[in-house]
C-alpha cells in the first residue's frame, strides 16, 4: 500500500508541476504579447513617420462640419494619410487640433504631426477670411474664388488711376 500511496503522491506533483509550468508559460506569453503591443502603440504615437517617401502623392480630402477627430482620422485611414487612427486622435489632442470644414490637399509623405498642423493653420486662415466675407461660405475652402486666384478678394493699392 505505501508503495501505491507514494506513486499517486509523485503522479499528483508531477500533475502539479506541470500545471505551473504551463500556467508561468501562458503568463509569461501573455507579457510578452501585451508588451509588444503597448510598445507598437507608443512608437505609432510618439515617431514621426509619413506613409511614403518625399515626393509622395497628394490627396483632397473633405472635411464636412461637426466630424470628429475620429471621424477625420477614419477617413485619413482610408486615403492611406496614416496608419493609426488612435494615434491620430490622441496626437490631434495632444497639438490642440482644431479641424475647420473645407477642402484641404494633403500628401503622404506628411507626417501625422504635420497634418493635424496644416489642417488646424489652413482652417484658421479659412474661418478668418470668411468671417471677413472674403471667401465665399459655400466654398468651404474651395481654393478659388471668384474674386481671386488665392481665395482672397484682390484690393487695389490706391494707384489704378496714375
Amino acid at each position: 500500500m505505501s508503495h501505491r500511496n507514494t506513486v499517486s503522491r509523485t503522479s499528483d506533483a508531477m500533475v502539479s508541476l506541470a500545471i505551473r509550468v504551463i500556467v508561468t508559460a501562458l503568463v509569461v506569453w501573455l507579457l510578452f504579447l501585451g508588451i509588444s503591443r503597448v510598445y507598437s502603440f507608443g512608437h505609432g504615437l510618439l515617431y514621426e513617420h509619413a506613409m511614403e517617401q518625399e515626393p509622395g502623392t497628394d490627396v483632397s480630402v473633405e472635411i464636412s462640419d461637426g466630424q470628429s477627430s475620429r471621424q477625420i482620422a477614419e477617413m485619413l485611414k482610408k486615403d492611406g494619410l496614416i496608419d493609426n487612427t488612435t494615434a491620430f486622435v490622441l496626437q490631434a489632442r495632444l497639438y490642440e487640433g482644431v479641424f475647420e470644414p473645407g477642402s484641404y490637399t494633403l500628401n503622404t509623405s506628411m507626417t501625422t504631426a504635420d497634418i493635424i498642423s496644416k489642417l488646424t493653420d489652413e482652417g484658421k486662415k479659412l474661418q478668418e477670411l470668411k468671417q471677413k466675407d472674403l471667401v465665399n461660405a459655400d466654398a468651404a475652402g474651395a481654393e478659388t474664388e471668384s474674386a481671386g486666384e488665392n481665395g482672397v478678394e484682390e484690393i487695389g493699392g490706391g494707384n489704378e488711376g496714375e
